[in-house]
């Protein structure tokens, strides 16, 4: 859109009253002048607005070619190590459990039943 500067052409008159009032023509030219400013303002924005758009079509193209293949390798050896490693927690119930890996099968978990350390957590491995 290419705008310009608003113009316009007015027939002076002599006032029939002569006061501090601003005549037509002084009002015109502040109206005109408003406009030519909102005029080179939105040009101002016209061209901020085509700047994003070139930045978000470079985000955008980034986005489209975005290389998933190291997060998936991330996620892949981060399933890894919690497949080795026994997690201890708190059941909805209330009790205390672990979750052990298939991988742990060699070892028994268990808990002392009586005595002083009554409750302890015992591993046996065969």
């Amino acid at each position: 859109m290419n705008m310009r500067p608003f113009r316009f052409w007015c027939q002076k008159v002599l006032p029939l009253v002569y006061d501090d009032s601003l005549s037509y023509y002084e009002v015109l030219c502040k109206v005109v002048d408003y406009i030519n400013k909102l005029i080179e303002t939105d040009k101002e924005l016209i061209g901020d607005v085509d700047e994003l758009k070139k930045e978000m079509a470079i985000v955008q193209d980034w986005i489209n070619n975005f290389d998933t293949a190291f997060a998936e390798q991330i996620v892949k050896e981060a399933i890894e190590k919690l497949m080795k490693t026994v997690v201890f927690g708190i059941s909805t119930a209330g009790y205390f459990m672990a979750c052990i890996p298939d991988s742990w099968s060699d070892i028994k978990f268990g808990t002392i039943q009586s005595g002083e350390l009554y409750g302890h957590l015992v591993l046996e491995y065969d």
